[in-house]
């Protein structure tokens, strides 16, 4: 008698596109034997309005690759249409000898190549900072082409958009720069009605690279779900930009002898885009286009200062308009830098025979001037650092403000243990000066504030490091189908009903919560490996993953989409060390993610039908209205500028 054939039960989960993403070949190739480690070229450090005096050009060093003419390599490939007519320019050939034998072209706005390589050149630098930090290396959240087993390069479109402009787009996969006529009486030293370029502006460049290295990191930081979400895109970006100031040592000395060492004074360190505000701002009112200055007292910006002094700085407001939001984010960072700085430099200003008050006052001696810039590099790459591995301890979808707080101070903690200079007491000082507090924590400790680890041990044996293959390098994973059976193991673990609970996720088939219409299908979002070295030299792995739950809640009679889910950090023996987790159930979320809808994120979402609503589990007579999410959200978030005409 014939057997029965055997019932296939599908997969109570599911697994995103990304995690095949993430073990590209072209992004992961290692340097090949006999090539150089780095390539020199010149760029404009901060933009052209910066005189040479200062430290207005200089020579990084790229992280080399071969290049083909555009240029193309293994992460950008560049797009030179929409340029004016008088800048139509071949692609760039990076790899010409002439070129590499000096260094790169000479800096001038005049020279569209030269915008091309500027471009590359911050796009490669701000890339290299990330992957250092996080001791991996980032795949783009852009689909390849159909078929494509490679990973997608972004583009880049230097020449983008007649816009007083630039944005990163996930759906058409690149990144556009724009240019405008300056007004005719700008401000500084702007040519009236002459042309800027947004290529020619490294915080730009950086900011809009952030953005789309961002998106690799969290994908759902792209959902609107509220205010923080998209002023945390925004802030975190201008963090980059800020602290990518102090890797060009000329600028850094420069600016703090301008400012006769003091960090507070020095303008140039805490404003971006400066030729951009000046070109958008009328002659005698010189403003760059942000600060992380929030007060008006300098002596005042200074984590250590109690709530309420003389001039306090911008208090945190959920109904902010979102880069205003986002401003309060990079001040109350930035603010904590200033302070170590403080603390840090006091030391050597005693030894120096000047009192701390004298700054700002009286020159100082080059060599101090020195000691003090390269003080200030160092420490910007340390916060720079915390800045960007504190994204592996946020939650996967709808970040607050304060849950940043909390991954930055449970980053550092993670790997810095005694924390002599009070880094983190800083940030959170200056977090608690801005009211900028996280939910559900009643003392600003570090205890208090730090993630906290499971009540019940959670082990997930498969994911154990003595498990898993790599291609040589803990950091690298050997291919896609290493890390596919990762997120399998990963998925039928968190998706079964007796853990489901445990990672705060709406188990597949269980009674759906009140407030929630449909809830789909656990989805693993990415399984990476995290690497960083600690003060002490020692090297510590992780394996970081991010698990999301899409559905459809209800609050009153109206419908809209929401998305929960949990970064999961796992340590090398299979233990569960954290679970950063926001729940599609939580009433509060529904609620406050509808008066978002309502309110400051409306040009963001759109009504449809209710009943288009996809695999909803049951449909509502009383539910006429459903929000979906429009597409485009950081794009959007830049939409400010206007069409330059003419």
């Amino acid at each position: 008698m014939p057997r029965k054939p055997t019932k296939t039960v599908p997969p109570a989960y599911e697994i995103s596109d990304r995690v095949r993403w993430q073990a590209s070949k072209r992004t992961y190739q290692p340097r090949q034997p006999g090539t150089p480690a780095l390539r020199p070229l010149r760029i404009f450090t901060l933009d052209p309005s910066v005189t040479h005096r200062f430290g207005g050009v200089a020579t990084v060093q790229v992280p080399y690759e071969s290049l083909a003419p555009g240029p193309v390599g293994a992460l950008f490939e560049f797009d030179l249409a929409g340029a004016p007519k008088s800048f139509r320019t071949a692609p760039l050939d990076l790899d010409d000898k002439s070129i590499l034998l000096a260094s790169g072209l000479a800096p001038t706005p005049s020279n569209p190549q030269f915008h091309v390589q500027m471009v590359y050149a911050v796009c490669s630098l701000t890339y290299a900072a990330f992957r250092r930090a996080l001791g991996r290396r980032i795949s783009w959240a852009v689909a390849p082409a159909p078929g494509g087993e490679e990973q997608a390069r972004l583009k880049v479109r230097p020449f983008g958009l007649r816009q007083k402009n630039a944005y990163y787009d996930r759906d058409e996969g690149c990144l556009s720069f724009g240019y405008f006529r300056a007004g005719a009486r700008p401000a500084g030293h702007t040519v009236p009605k002459g042309m800027i370029f947004t290529a020619l502006s490294h915080d730009v460049i950086a900011h809009e690279t952030t953005h789309a290295l961002l998106d690799a990191l969290r994908s759902e930081f792209y959902f609107p779900s509220s205010a923080d979400v998209l002023a945390f895109h925004e802030g975190f970006a201008d963090l980059v930009a800020l602290f990518l100031h102090f890797s060009h040592p000329a600028v850094v000395e420069s600016a703090l002898h301008e400012a006769r060492g003091r960090l507070t004074q020095a303008g140039l360190l805490s404003s971006l885009a400066q030729e951009f505000g000046h070109a958008t701002s009328k002659q005698g009112s010189e403003r760059a286009l942000r600060t992380a200055i929030d007060v008006e007292g300098l002596d005042d910006y200074d984590s250590d200062r109690p709530a309420g002094a003389r001039s306090a700085p911008k208090a945190y407001r959920a109904d902010m308009e979102v880069h205003e939001l986002g401003s309060v984010l990079v001040s109350a960072v930035f603010e904590a830098f200033a302070t170590i700085f403080r603390r840090k430099s006091e030391r050597y200003l005693r030894i120096a025979g000047i009192a701390p008050a004298e700054l700002g006052a009286r020159e100082l001696p080059p060599e101090l001037l020195r000691l003090l810039a390269e003080l200030a590099s160092e420490l910007a790459g340390q916060f720079l650092n915390i800045c960007i591995r504190a994204i592996d301890y946020c939650p996967p979808v709808d970040i607050s403000l304060g849950e940043y707080l909390r991954a930055l101070v449970t980053a550092d903690a993670e790997l810095e243990r005694t924390d002599k200079w009070g880094y983190r007491e800083a940030l959170m000082r200056s977090f608690r000066r801005r009211e900028l507090f996280p939910a559900h924590v009643e003392f600003m400790t570090e205890d208090a504030v730090c993630w906290q680890r499971p009540a019940t041990t959670i082990t997930i044996e498969p994911l154990a490091f003595r498990n898993l293959r790599f291609e040589g390098d803990p950091a690298l994973p050997a291919d896609a189908a290493e890390l596919e059976r990762q997120a399998r193991e990963l998925g039928a673990f968190v998706s079964a009903p007796a853990n489901a609970k445990l990672f705060h996720l709406i188990a597949p088939g269980a009674p759906l919560p009140a407030g929630v219409e449909y809830a789909g299908l656990p989805r693993v979002e990415s399984v990476r490996t995290a690497r960083r070295v600690t003060p002490d030299g020692r090297i510590v792995f992780d394996l970081v993953a991010e698990v999301i739950q899409s559905g459809t809640v209800r609050v009153g009679g109206e419908l809209s989409d929401c998305v929960g889910g949990c970064t999961i950090v796992v340590d090398p023996q299979g233990e569960v060390r954290y679970v950063i987790f926001k729940r599609i159930a939580s009433a509060e979320r529904r609620k406050r993610q509808m008066a978002a809808i309502k309110g400051p994120l409306k040009e963001f979402w759109e009504q449809v039908p209710a009943s288009t609503k996809r695999g909803a589990a049951k449909k509502s007579k009383a539910a006429v209205v459903r929000y979906r999410a429009k597409r485009g959200v950081v794009r959007r978030l830049h939409a400010c500028g206007d069409d330059e005409a003419g």
